[in-house]
């Protein structure tokens, strides 16, 4: 299962069968690359991306982007809050990418970490929370962790599940 982000880390990005979408303010609406997973989802047989969206008009848009996509069988968007809708993503997790309010990135983290896999992959998109950086970077939580060095100035941060 996966989520949104990134788009100068779309074609190195290590989709598997099982890929998660977390909480992001516009995405999977706005961003292609809800539409770009779901395409490397069917590419290596195929897997679940979820999104998760506050907003009713952006699930519905994002909806019909991925239907005219062809990619409706391996994208569920939920609507509504995201603390609520990614409580059960259905099984374990390789990818992750977060974004959207700042505030929300460890909780979200923490919701779906017992569903990480070791070696999974999380990317988060303008990652400046520091409660957030701190729990990633630090070993003892499980992370290693650091910041991508495209598009500086930006936060994206790459951390993998070691445990």
């Amino acid at each position: 299962m996966v989520w949104c982000p990134i788009a100068e880390a779309q074609p190195c990005v290590p989709c598997r069968k099982r890929l998660f979408a977390a909480v992001r303010s516009g995405c999977p609406t706005e961003d292609i690359s809800t539409i770009y997973l779901a395409a490397a989802l069917r590419d290596n047989g195929g897997g679940q991306l979820i999104g998760s969206e506050l907003e009713p008009a952006k699930v519905a848009r994002a909806r019909a982007h991925i239907d005219a996509a062809g990619l409706g069988d391996l994208v569920e968007i939920r609507e509504g809050d995201a603390l609520e809708t990614l409580k059960d993503v259905g099984g374990e997790v390789d990818l992750a990418l977060i974004g959207g309010a700042w505030s929300l990135y460890l909780p979200v983290l923490k919701l779906i970490e017992p569903r990480l896999r070791p070696g999974a992959v999380i990317l988060a998109e303008n990652a400046f929370a520091e409660d957030y950086l701190g729990y990633v970077r630090n070993p003892a939580n499980g992370y290693i962790a650091q910041t991508l060095p495209i598009d500086e100035g930006r936060g994206n941060e790459f951390a993998v599940r070691i445990l």
